[in-house]
């Protein structure tokens, strides 16, 4: 069964920004320095789009105990 997959983006005091993603239960996957806020939104549209090839949904987390669910990216349909 696919498990959630939650993120946050933070910024850093150097003005760059990272990303936190997790997967349940306690997977933790980060990926640090991105320049901008806009580069660190495309590499979480790229996981939400390989996240969505496994069925598993991509939320970002608002607070430790609250994940708020995104616009969701869907696989395909295949025509039958």
């Amino acid at each position: 069964m696919p498990r959630l997959v939650s993120y946050t983006i933070s910024d850093r005091e150097d003005g760059r920004f990272d990303v936190i993603a997790t997967i349940e239960p306690d997977k933790v996957f980060r990926r640090d320095g991105f320049a901008t806020l806009a580069e660190a939104e495309d590499w979480v549209d790229g996981l939400r789009v390989l996240m969505a090839a496994l069925g598993a949904p991509v939320v970002q987390k608002t607070s430790p105990d609250i994940a708020v669910p995104q616009t969701p990216v869907r696989a395909p349909r295949r025509a039958g």
